[in-house]
């Protein structure tokens, strides 16, 4: 990563660090905030530049309160549980051993390996470097319709914005096929999900409710091709943030990402679905 990439970001997410040591607040618009990053874009930061989400973070937090109790043999494991709020010893083992690998009385008896993966991520989210390409979008209109939930349900989204558009359009009229994503699905409860399922027609207008339209920002965009299956989008996303971050002078717009699926998944095998995720850019 370019030192001055590096140092910008690593500043704003300290500061999330800091919050959360002292607070444990783990509402994503608050630690953007906190960050001064756009909320569309701070999950992604967060994990590339740290190597855990924040929830994982919040529970190292918690968990890294019991250390001084830990290395005091005259307190009992129950009561350092206590001390790092956990209401039971058994949730606390549980989670102790999910974050360290090992038991708090392995700790106690000197595995200090346990002790470096409490305080810190066991992974620095050091991006690998790579070029990211830089494209300049003009305006463009979509029609579209919001998908409240899980993303399983994304497919009666799109069929019935299609049955809306496509009943007083004709098919041909069809430019492509978008998606705006809003949450990061790994890290966000599904009733919590805001999903975007969109089409381009041109500047033909909506047939009204529940079809909605789009204005969508013209624009630096950074660009990455995926080609497979949708579920392995997100592999695809996390190394276009990871180049950002590693190769790009932009910084992140206050926009939510943005997905052209250039294929249709009835007439293509899953395996050579192309799809086109741009990442918003300032500048």
């Amino acid at each position: 990563m370019k030192p001055t990439s590096r140092l910008r970001y690593a500043d704003k997410i300290d500061r999330v660090i800091a919050h959360l040591e002292q607070a444990e607040d783990a509402d994503l618009d608050q630690l953007a905030s906190v960050a001064a990053l756009s909320p569309h874009h701070f999950h992604r930061i967060y994990r590339l530049m740290t190597g855990e989400n924040v929830a994982e973070t919040v529970q190292r937090v918690r968990l890294g309160r019991s250390v001084p109790e830990l290395q005091d043999e005259s307190v009992t494991i129950t009561a350092a549980a206590g001390a790092s709020g956990f209401s039971t010893s058994q949730s606390f083992a549980r989670a102790f051993r999910s974050v360290t690998g090992g038991t708090a009385s392995e700790l106690r008896a000197g595995q200090t390996g346990l002790l470096d993966r409490l305080l810190k991520p066991a992974s620095s989210g050091e991006p690998v470097p790579m070029p990211v390409e830089i494209v300049s979008l003009e305006p463009f209109r979509l029609l579209a319709i919001r998908n409240v939930g899980a993303y399983e349900e994304l497919n009666k989204s799109y069929e019935a914005l299609f049955g809306a558009v496509f009943a007083e359009l004709p098919i041909e009229t069809l430019r492509g096929i978008w998606g705006v994503w809003h949450e990061d699905p790994r890290f966000t409860p599904a009733d919590q999900l805001h999903f975007d399922c969109a089409i381009d027609v041109g500047d033909h207008v909506s047939p009204g409710a529940p079809v909605e339209v789009m204005e969508m920002a013209g624009g630096a965009y950074a660009r990455q091709r995926h080609i497979g299956d949708y579920a392995s989008l997100h592999d695809t996303i996390d190394a276009l943030y990871a180049r950002i971050l590693v190769e790009s002078e932009h910084a992140f717009a206050d926009r939510s990402m943005i997905v052209n699926y250039v294929d249709d998944p009835e007439t293509r095998p899953a395996a050579e679905l192309r799809s086109d995720v741009y990442v918003p850019l300032e500048g």
